[in-house]
């Protein structure tokens, strides 16, 4: 076969690069540079992907050399982590400069060249200044540059430390050190009958402060870094905003993944305040995860889920997380139908409290539930206290996602808890803003599930003042959801909108029945009904 048939990038075509940097007088120690080298510029591939495919390795392959290397078994690597690392920043997962220098470890380079320009456009300033301070350091191969990993056997032992130290990498974090493995490599202390009198007495002090500096510098060094936790923070906030425009599903193996991994970070060591982040980070973790559940209609795990969000919550001690849980419960009261809980969860004051979307989503949640409990006084206070609120609150631009409503999604929930008070042309005013605003929102920050919730209840508007045909004309476009975002949400909107139409007198019955099939035919192909045993 010649070269011109060979897939560039393909297993043959690097063994064809291999046979020509040989030919070409290439030492067996610069080939594998070489190659990815060639691969990077003429398939334009990514450094990582690059040096471990020019080192012939499989992504497993990659991440059992990464776990003999590291020898931690509390953070296993993964294959398809190390395909994470690789895709990112256009998808997968930000490598930490600690993950990077165990990668180049393991594929016998240093980290800077697994770095490119467009990690470096995305690599918060710390990381950029050290890959500055690195490159800037004489030749093109810092000194203290490891060998290559080929020759690194798959059940290889971890390099012996230095004296005085033992650096445990943890899986892409921050190194551990462990105080046991250096109380060993301290010389035993020599017997009195062996030393001049008075010796043994200083070695015990030594080896007693070594023991103590030992401690401090476990205590200082953690499983995880700042860094870390804001790239977390910033996915939970992603996948947040996702849930605006995303289907639920894909979204919640997404969000189970991450569940995961901040789990592990959990069972590792950390200061205090790194603790009290991970619970918040897992209670917010939790909170999404139960939004999802109720919209793929499974009320159980939701709750439970929820529960788990508060918990961890109150472990925190963190304003921000409890409010974003309380955000999820009263969601979940209100469609399990206790309107009066759901009201009292969103009733919520902590310190962290401020005029920003999530202090108007908890206001219009509680006038929605305590206008659907009969309590139309409270609700119209509640919604008072919401525009004195948004006379004050900067336009969050839908930051926090589901969790900070924005504009177009406020504009609904006052239309729909004023529609529930039987304010019903009051309410159709909204609505229609509603609809207006929703249409101006760019497609991937638009809430499909409020937008959809807007149509429905200003079809209820319509026909209640005995405007079917326009009820038909506004709550069409609905019926042209794909199946997997017929969320729970939607479909119990439907079935009460289906109620009004059959109760109305004036509904002429051919609009009615027509209604009534398309939304049973709407329901059975839904996401929840895919997902339900008993479908």
């Amino acid at each position: 076969m010649s070269k011109q048939q060979y897939k560039l990038g393909s297993k043959p075509h690097r063994r064809e690069l291999r046979e020509r940097l040989q030919t070409l007088g290439f030492s067996e120690d610069r080939i594998c540079a070489a190659v990815a080298e060639a691969l990077q510029r003429t398939c334009q591939m990514r450094p990582r992907q690059a040096w471990r495919l020019a080192c012939e390795m499989a992504l497993d392959e990659a991440a059992a050399r990464y776990n003999a290397l590291m020898d931690d078994a509390r953070s296993r690597m993964r294959g398809s982590r190390v395909w994470d690392y690789e895709q990112w920043p256009q998808r997968g997962v930000r490598p930490t400069v600690n993950v990077l220098r165990s990668l180049a470890a393991v594929y016998g380079t240093t980290w800077v060249s697994l770095v490119d320009l467009e990690d470096l456009q995305h690599m918060p300033d710390e990381e950029r200044e050290l890959y500055h301070r690195r490159t800037s350091t004489d030749g093109d191969v810092p000194p203290d540059a490891p060998q290559r990993a080929a020759a690194l056997p798959a059940q290889a032992q971890p390099p012996a430390p230095a004296q005085g130290s033992s650096l445990i990498s943890v899986g892409g974090r921050a190194p551990v050190h462990s105080p046991a493995t250096e109380e060993r490599q301290l010389p035993s202390p020599a017997s009195e009958a062996e030393t001049p009198a008075g010796q043994g007495t200083t070695e015990l002090i030594a080896r007693s402060a070594e023991k103590a500096l030992g401690l401090a510098r476990f205590l200082a060094i953690t499983n995880v870094d700042d860094a870390s936790l804001e790239q977390l923070e910033s996915e939970l906030l992603s996948v947040s905003r996702a849930c605006l425009h995303a289907s639920p599903y894909p979204l919640f193996l997404q969000l189970a993944t991450l569940h995961e991994h901040i789990a592990e970070l959990l069972h590792g060591h950390q200061r205090p305040a790194q603790t009290r982040t991970l619970h918040a980070l897992v209670a917010k973790c939790s909170s999404l995860m139960a939004w999802v559940c109720d919209d793929l209609g499974d009320a159980s795990a939701a709750c439970d889920y929820a529960w788990a969000a508060w918990r961890c919550a109150g472990h925190a001690e963190h304003g921000d997380a409890q409010r974003w849980v309380c955000v999820v419960r009263s969601r979940l009261a209100f469609s399990s139908g206790d309107f009066v809980e759901s009201a009292q969860l969103a009733d919520v004051d902590t310190e962290h409290s401020g005029p920003d979307g999530i202090e108007s989503h908890l206001l219009l949640r509680r006038a929605r539930a305590w206008a659907r409990a009969g309590q139309d006084c409270q609700a119209r206070e509640e919604l008072r206290t919401w525009q004195r609120v948004k006379a004050r609150q900067a336009d969050v631009g839908g930051g926090g996602g589901i969790i900070q409503l924005q504009e177009a999604q406020q504009q609904y929930f006052v239309g729909a808890a004023l529609l529930d008070i039987e304010d019903v042309e009051p309410a159709l005013q909204e609505l229609h803003l509603a609809l207006d605003l929703f249409e101006k929102t760019p497609a991937h920050r638009r809430s499909y599930v409020e937008h959809s919730l807007s149509r429905i209840d200003a079809a209820k508007a319509l026909l209640t003042l005995g405007a079917a045909d326009k009820a038909e004309e506004v709550i069409d476009p609905v019926f042209g959801l794909r199946p997997e975002r017929r969320v729970q949400a939607i479909l119990s909107s439907l079935d009460e909108f289906r109620t009004l139409a059959d109760r109305r007198p004036q509904s002429r019955p051919r609009i009615v029945r027509e209604w009534r099939e398309r939304i049973e035919e709407f329901s059975c192909r839904s996401i929840t009904r895919t997902l339900s045993p008993c479908a």
